[in-house]
């Protein structure tokens, strides 16, 4: 009967430390899939982008600023970034 007491405390014990573990990671973890969801997807944007550019003679450049901006804001970041762009070059 101790056995049995124990088995069942042992698999308490390591359910209780998996979930506590899980808790720990969740957000974190979140929130690394949120940021490479937005490299990917401001890298689609920026290659789009300067697809398009290119027929007037422009780009914009890609590097990891640029990147996260076209992720985040989307559409009104690739404007930021094309108005930047002529300004600054």
């Amino acid at each position: 009967m101790m056995e049995w007491f124990l088995l069942v405390m042992g698999l308490a014990i390591i359910l209780l430390g998996l979930y506590v573990i899980g808790v720990l990671f969740y957000r974190p973890l979140r929130l690394l899939i949120g940021l490479l969801a937005c490299l990917v997807t401001g890298t689609v944007l920026l290659a789009i982008l300067n697809f398009v550019l290119g027929f007037v003679d422009m780009h914009v450049a890609f590097n990891p600023f640029t990147v996260l901006i076209a992720g985040i804001l989307q559409i009104p970041g690739l404007v930021m970034l094309v108005l930047l762009t002529l300004w600054f070059v």
